[in-house]
């Protein structure tokens, strides 16, 4: 381990200044830490024993990769004999359908890395975090700390659309007011500067130029002067690759980013995240006293039919009459067959989770041929609308369910999906899942991780081939990597206890702390140490014109400020937006 750090040590540039953000590329400084981090790690795994699981203490980035090589615990997608999927793009009507299978992109510096490697943020003022809100469609808010008034208040651009999504980000800027205060509460005072931050939330980031977005680019989608900007937090899945390099992904508001606030308080490990105290309570279900191989060997999943980054691709959700009734006679000696082939056909152009819809179609045709279990049950046990109403016996659906085709299913406890060998997380709206990743990572079976455009915080500390099989966005390997699962079983169930153990540790007061300070403290600090104050005269001047305040924090009592409702009404004074 000494050796092979000295011999990369040597062989590393000797600069230690950040790039600007046009080189694309990490700064030697970055190189040096991530490289000081790897061998330190190594050199204490030369001298301890470690066991077979992956610490939240690990770097989630290229670094942990090569450790666990070292150790044993990262199994090299090189020794998998399928197909590699290292960098493939797919392309289908011009959609973009897929992303990247390898989720680490070492060529690029963004203001994430720089966080995570606690390299300073580039300084940035108020004309700054204005000239982002002109990127932004809507939900965007420029939260501002003004110590005359010990207040927080959040401000909306006029150009923007007031949109019902907008609940999300007054949810997150109440939250974020309780973490600055608990979490830095010199730097809130009446005697201290004040402070401005730019913030957004939702599914995923309503940015303004699509058509860069469409093209699924690897550099920054527009480039400005000295190749800096305004840090934005966005509470909400982000895009995988650096398209916007300042944008850093945040918890998720509702459980992920409210138990970051609990934990801000009280130290104490919200429910959500803990090993689920009895059948039906709230809680991680490990599946205790489940063994691998006695799990249902089946790749399982319910859901709601949702839409699929919808602004980014013209993917369908698809109607019945367009689809099946104008292409198929009905009164065929088998209209379920024709159906399945018509939807085969024109599979590229389905959203994710109906592309698995016909995935599951095809399984239970070929296990009637072969009387054995279908290896695919993905099929929708909501569907999209108020109160998210059940699948089974829509009236949506009906059609599709007078010809047999498989598409509704009813919906499952966790007690129950632990049950099964295999898991996916179909990516939604946003897509990612949110709260569905974490939830299958705890349970004894594989879950095969749907790689999109875009991911969420806690992505950036699992592993492919590590805690998850990843599969593409189009799910087109699904079958596949499932095959591969069953042909290799001990590398599957590895895999498996792998991300079992990680959300063990996550629940943990320990874990969890780890998880606060890299996904919480972290980049909250960084922001805060980056902007420059400007003057009062400056602000009044400049959001006279453009911006309209929209909720107010006061200070007080965090302890009773937070609760627990996802509607935020009680928790900040609110205004509603006079915006055109």
């Amino acid at each position: 381990a000494v050796s092979l750090c000295q011999i990369n040590m040597s062989s590393s540039p000797a600069s230690s200044q950040v790039h600007n953000m046009q080189s694309h590329r990490q700064s030697s400084r970055q190189r040096l830490v991530l490289l000081a981090i790897g061998c330190a790690a190594a050199l204490l795994a030369s001298m301890y024993t470690l066991g077979p699981t992956v610490s939240l203490d690990d770097s989630p980035f290229s670094v942990s990769r090569r450790l666990q090589t070292q150790l044993g615990m990262y199994i090299d997608p090189k020794s998998v004999d399928i197909k590699q999927f290292s960098e493939e793009h797919i392309y289908q009507n011009n959609n973009l359908v897929t992303a990247d299978i390898d989720n680490n992109n070492p060529t690029m510096t963004t203001y994430t890395d720089l966080v995570h490697n606690e390299i300073e943020l580039p300084k940035y003022t108020l004309q700054q975090v204005i000239e982002e809100a002109k990127t932004m469609r809507s939900k965007y808010a420029i939260l501002r700390y003004d110590p005359t008034t010990d207040n927080f208040t959040g401000y909306y651009y006029k150009n923007e659309r007031w949109v019902p999504g907008c609940y999300k980000l007054m949810h997150s800027l109440s939250a974020l007011t309780v973490l600055l205060r608990a979490i830095f509460p010199e730097r809130f005072t009446p005697d201290s500067p004040e402070f401005i931050m730019g913030v957004s939330s939702g599914d995923y980031p309503a940015m303004v130029d699509q058509a860069c977005i469409y093209r699924d680019q690897d550099g920054p989608c527009d480039e400005v002067e000295g190749g800096l900007r305004a840090p934005v937090l966005h509470f909400g899945s982000v895009f995988r690759k650096a398209m916007f390099p300042n944008m850093i992904a945040m918890p998720m508001p509702g459980e992920h980013l409210d138990c970051f606030v609990s934990w801000s308080t009280s130290k104490e490990v919200c429910g959500q995240f803990k090993p689920q105290p009895h059948i039906g309570g709230p809680g991680l279900v490990f599946g205790e006293g489940l063994s691998y191989d006695e799990l249902t060997p089946q790749v399982i999943w319910r859901g709601t039919d949702f839409p699929y980054l919808n602004l980014f691709n013209s993917l369908d959700q698809p109607d019945y009459e367009d689809y099946i009734e104008d292409n198929i006679d009905l009164n065929a000696a088998n209209p379920l067959a024709d159906a399945i082939a018509v939807m085969r056909e024109n599979y590229s152009m389905l959203v994710p989770r109906w592309q698995g819809v016909v995935l599951t179609a095809e399984a239970e045709q070929e296990a009637l041929q072969t009387n054995s279990l279908p290896k695919v049950n993905i099929k929708f046990s909501s569907a999209k609308g108020k109160g998210k109403p059940a699948a089974v016996g829509n009236p949506k659906y009906k059609q599709w369910e007078d010809i047999g085709f498989p598409l509704a299913g009813h919906g499952m406890p966790p007690e129950e999906m632990s049950k099964f060998k295999y898991h996916i997380d179909i990516g939604g709206g946003g897509g990612t899942t949110w709260t569905g990743t974490t939830g299958k990572l705890a349970m004894p079976g594989l879950l095969f991780h749907h790689i999109t455009p875009t991911k969420d915080y806690i992505h950036d500390h699992l592993l492919p081939w590590v805690h998850y099989v990843p599969v593409q966005s189009d799910l087109s390997d699904l079958r596949e990597k499932v095959d591969w699962a069953e042909t290799h079983p001990d590398e599957a169930r590895k895999i498996a206890e792998s991300a079992t153990e990680f959300m063990r540790q996550m629940g943990t007061p320990e874990g969890y702390e780890n998880l606060f300070v890299e996904d919480v403290v972290k980049p909250l600090k960084g922001v805060i140490d980056a902007y420059v104050p400007g003057s009062q005269r400056e602000w009044e001047k400049v959001f006279k014109k453009s911006f309209e305040p929209f909720i107010e924090c006061p200070n007080g009592d965090v302890g009773k400020l937070f609760r627990w409702q996802a509607t935020m009404k009680h928790m900040c004074k609110k205004w509603e937006p006079k915006l055109s």
